[in-house]
């Protein structure tokens, strides 16, 4: 049987949180096959249930039935790895969600993980790999109220999920969901999930720096090497396109080359489809420029910088080019119309 690994950190948050409350930890971690020595360096590999057997060992000797959530509820983003700073140099919280997801395997193999539309809204959505560790509290929760948490300090706002969905069973004594979350939680569902409205998910991550991502992303794909192809052509180019837009690379060489063929390949096939690369790009570029006009309020250099131009000028011509209006007069075109509409409502 396959022993899944993962980052030692979260190992050691629930060490230093029984040192604190006075409790022994030695010989938890000996019941769980782990030593203090395995938990020096946050980067090592452990296996993944052993830290699940530790933290559910650790609620019943604390007898804290919301051990869980309220270990999650008080973790900063910034202690969560690579991850967290990669979410926090997104330029949106949707972005932000949609690196996680992208890049959560450099955290080790313990998790699956999506994130998806839910509706009107999103969710992120997550389960151990090994189905015999799934049903178990702590760990779910612990990531719930983490995800929360992280939610509100990278848009300093008080984002509150939609809805918290658990695979596990309800607990037996009482446990302040609402008080941590903020919201309701469904239990005994197939995936643990952590569900937000589209309008939190476009809030900005406040102090993001685009170039800094640029260069956590590349570490990311180091890290975790080349991802598995979706099945739709059309949608891994779509996704390609926005992944190198930023860095100026959504060129159909590179982008075959991401799909494991050439160019030429990849310009044939999408032909048979009636969607030329060059159309596709204009069309991604512009569906983008409106969304970050729209929904948040990143200078005009910010976005010509995600869409992949050089200046502002040139984002401001093409832009112009394709609407017939400049950038600023359609975000207050737009600004105007949802005022009003407001105001009818």
């Amino acid at each position: 049987m396959r022993v899944f690994r993962h980052e030692a950190r979260w190992a050691a948050v629930v060490v230093e949180d029984l040192r604190r409350s006075g409790r022994p930890v030695d010989s938890l971690l000996r019941e769980v096959g782990l030593t203090q020595a395995d938990l020096t360096d946050p980067h090592a590999k452990i296996p993944y249930a052993a830290y699940v057997g530790l933290i559910e060992r650790a609620a019943a000797v604390l007898e804290d039935g919301a051990y869980g959530l309220r270990l999650g509820a008080i973790q900063q983003i910034r202690d969560t790895g690579l991850l967290g700073f990669l979410a926090l140099n997104s330029p949106t919280l949707m972005a932000a969600f949609g690196n996680m997801k992208r890049y959560y395997r450099v955290a080790g193999e313990g998790l699956d993980a999506a994130f998806e539309r839910d509706g009107a809204a999103h969710a992120l959505r997550y389960r151990e790999r090994d189905p015999a560790l799934r049903g178990l509290r702590h760990n779910a929760e612990l990531a719930a109220a983490l995800l929360v948490r992280c939610a509100r300090d990278m848009t300093r706002k008080t984002v509150t999920p939609v809805r918290v969905d658990f695979t596990h069973a309800p607990p037996d004594g009482r446990v302040d969901y609402i008080g941590t979350l903020g919201c309701s939680v469904q239990f005994g569902l197939e995936w643990d999930a952590v569900v937000f409205s589209d309008e939190d998910l476009s809030l900005p991550v406040i102090g993001a720096d685009l170039k800094l991502l640029a260069e956590l992303e590349h570490l990311c794909q180091r890290i975790i090497g080349a991802q598995p192809k979706q099945r739709d052509l059309a949608h891994d180019v779509r996704r390609l396109i926005i992944e190198r837009l930023p860095k100026g690379t959504a060129r159909i060489d590179n982008i075959a080359s991401d799909l494991a063929m050439s160019g030429r390949t990849l310009e044939r096939r999408l032909a048979q489809r009636g969607m030329p690369f060059s159309r596709m790009v204009d069309e991604v570029r512009s569906n983008l420029a409106k969304q970050y006009l729209t929904t948040t309020d990143f200078r005009l250099e910010q976005i010509a910088y995600l869409l992949g131009y050089s200046e502002a000028a040139a984002f401001v011509r093409a832009f112009k080019r394709s609407m017939g209006t400049t950038p600023s007069e359609y975000r207050r075109g737009k600004l105007t119309t949802s005022a009003a509409e407001g105001a009818r409502a």
